[in-house]
């Protein structure tokens, strides 16, 4: 009788996720469910697990279970509830299968069904238009730009890795190398000029700071370096926003055929903030801004020119949560972001391993939430991708723990 490992099972049931969660948008209901059921059964097969794994990671869960339980004052509680369920089920599977499954099959599986859906959109001809600036911009098989150009981003980050992977053979690094030049084809031809930006610096960030890593210093000059670079981006965060707000910003804007309000951001980051002053503590609810009938939601919606009920955020995740989850959930979202710099910190990274990759993939998720609200969502690439992130970077410290309390 043939008998399958474990591990084979496993390895099956990973593919059938990621191929679930990124048709996704394509395939509606047979996709999520695809992803619902196999990381279920990952679930089953590794439930020993799973106990240690939430004690070890709790703050990853608190917006997920922060957004189950605004069910209670949100205006739609069963819709609330339901995404509530869906975002903390998405964190769970991408956490156990993080754990669980071998880095370099997870990086290659990745790679496989990224390169179909970049075959699929560089070969597409959806493309949508934009209300605001009249311009038509390839989707693929997504529903937006933005989407797309996010998965495109996710696609180079796999690419370098498998591509920079030292435990894969010369084929399968040139298949990395391919996915790369795939991926950025499809940048390119999406007319995303920030998404091309961002991954592009992405890139070189990740290398100055891989770089930076070996440099020899003694440890308190380290320290007063870090806290130098940490002043120097705030400076830099503050003197971009200062420029937003000056003639001089719209006129670069307008040379380079974009608008100046970043397609409307500006207008949508006002509603969004005067909902924050009306419910400043627990926010409206999780994903209980954008549905019909809702009258913040649909004077969005016409700004935009977008049809009533079509999917939506405040293009920024500090007032995204704190629209949604108040000003707790943004002080938990901080509290995971000061996490993730921490574990990064102190971390031996090159751009072949776990860690690089986590690496790439919390820069770029960070750069967007000043233009976009791409974390905490469920059945998303991106919230399985940051979830499976801090896992690979907080293993190492685990493992750091239990060789200290052997040596004792």
């Amino acid at each position: 009788m043939l008998k399958i490992s474990k591990q084979k099972v496993v390895n099956i049931l990973l593919l059938v996720s990621f191929m679930g969660i990124l048709f996704n948008v394509l395939l509606g209901t047979i996709a999520a469910l695809s992803f619902l059921i196999s990381g279920v059964l990952i679930c089953f097969l590794y439930q020993n697990k799973l106990l240690d794994l939430f004690k070890k990671n709790k703050l990853l869960l608190a917006i997920p279970l922060l957004a189950i339980v605004s069910s209670i004052w949100s205006d739609i509680p069963l819709l609330t509830l339901r995404g509530g369920i869906q975002l903390l089920l998405t964190t769970v599977f991408a956490m156990i299968t993080a754990a669980v499954v071998r880095f370099d099959f997870f990086i290659k599986t990745a790679g496989f069904c990224f390169f179909i859906i970049m075959f699929l959109c560089f070969t597409s001809d959806r493309y949508a238009l934009n209300g605001l600036t009249g311009e038509y911009s390839l989707i693929g098989i997504f529903d937006s730009k933005n989407y797309l150009s996010m998965n495109a981003a996710f696609s180079v980050f796999v690419g370098v890795t498998i591509y920079r992977n030292y435990n894969l053979n010369k084929k399968i690094k040139l298949c990395g190398l391919a996915l790369v030049i795939l991926s950025f084809s499809v940048l390119l031809k999406s007319k995303s000029l920030g998404s091309i930006v961002t991954t592009m610096l992405v890139l070189v960030l990740a290398v100055l700071y891989i770089y930076y890593q070996k440099i020899n210093l003694p440890k308190l000059v380290k320290c007063q370096f870090n806290w130098l670079i940490v002043i120097s981006f705030l400076i830099l965060i503050f003197g971009l926003i200062v420029i937003g707000n000056t003639s001089t910003f719209d006129n670069v804007m307008y040379d380079l055929g974009k608008d100046p309000t970043l397609t409307g951001r500006t207008y949508i980051w006002s509603r969004g903030v005067e909902s924050i002053i009306e419910r400043p503590i627990l926010g409206l609810g999780y994903k209980s801004v954008f549905y019909i009938g809702n009258p913040m939601a649909e004077d969005i919606w016409e700004y935009v020119h977008v049809k009533s009920g079509g999917g939506f955020h405040f293009h920024n995740m500090y007032i995204d949560i704190s629209v949604e989850l108040g000003l707790l959930g943004g002080f938990v979202f901080l509290l995971v972001l000061g996490k993730f710099i921490r574990l990064l910190a102190n971390k031996k990274l090159e751009l072949g391993n776990k860690e690089g990759f986590s690496l790439m993939v919390f820069i770029y998720m960070f750069l967007q939430t000043f233009l976009e609200a791409t974390w905490f969502s469920q059945f998303t690439i991106s919230q399985f991708l940051i979830c499976a992130a801090w896992i690979y970077l907080n293993q190492i410290n685990q493992l750091k723990s239990i060789k200290l309390r052997l040596k004792v």
